[in-house]
């Protein structure tokens, strides 16, 4: 027996946004949110709140109708021979209604066992959900912000002035060099923010140029971040 590994592609994380479809005045219009993990694509159904669930094969089917038929000119051959025998029709139903509940059985324990795969897989893949993925959202798009400003004034620090496409073209070579990929690099809000912060100044020929480093620290103050490791070293020390 040989062993095939199977490259399946994998959302590294997606959010679902839904709200429950109901017709009635009084029902709950909430909207719901949930943040899951490492999903893949063949797998992408079973974050969603309507599953599908499997219902019984065709061949289940053919295997109850087959053996009603079977049962049932069984049990009307028995009775056209001179004695009937009531303990052979007997044990004849007996076979036929024990195989159609075992076929039944084992669809219901292959449903307790895929319902149960399924609730282990949404424990183990599931992030958050409602008020704790929008924080985990606005703290995500707080650092992208962070880092489009501090990319922006390293280039200006360490390449000098540069107009708003010279800086976008600097930032977007560096992240291509730095970490291999390609991006659109918001360089608009990046200079409006460090231009709001004081650390950059345009000349008369529209090209940008930020202070130093230790001025640029002393126009920004101390930030929240600073203060809480401030009081977490003070608390350690005493």
């Amino acid at each position: 027996m040989s062993k095939i590994t199977i490259q399946e592609p994998t959302f590294d994380r997606i959010i679902v946004v839904y709200r429950r479809a109901d017709t009635s005045a009084k029902s709950d219009r909430g909207i719901y949110v949930k943040h899951f993990r490492h999903i893949p694509m063949a797998d992408l159904e079973i974050v969603l709140p309507e599953k599908k669930n499997p219902s019984l094969t065709p061949m289940d089917w053919v295997k109850f109708l087959v053996s009603a038929i079977v049962g049932l000119v069984a049990v009307v051959s028995s009775l056209e021979l001179p004695k009937a025998d009531i303990w052979v029709m007997f044990a004849i139903l007996s076979t036929v209604i024990g195989y159609c509940a075992k076929t039944y059985f084992t669809f219901q324990q292959n449903m307790a066992t895929y319902q149960n795969l399924i609730t282990q897989s949404m424990y183990d893949k599931k992030l958050d959900s409602g008020r704790g993925t929008l924080l985990h959202l606005c703290d995500d798009v707080i650092q992208q912000e962070v880092k489009e400003v501090i990319i922006s004034f390293f280039i200006l620090m360490e390449q000098g002035k540069a107009t708003l496409e010279d800086l976008d073209l600097r930032c977007e070579e560096l992240l291509k060099e730095e970490f291999g990929v390609c991006c659109n690099f918001d360089v608009d809000d990046a200079v409006q923010k460090l231009d709001k912060l004081g650390i950059v100044t345009r000349d008369t020929i529209g090209r940008y140029y930020c202070v130093g480093l230790k001025r640029a620290n002393e126009i920004i103050g101390t930030t929240t971040e600073e203060l809480v490791l401030k009081a977490k070293q003070g608390a350690v020390s005493s």
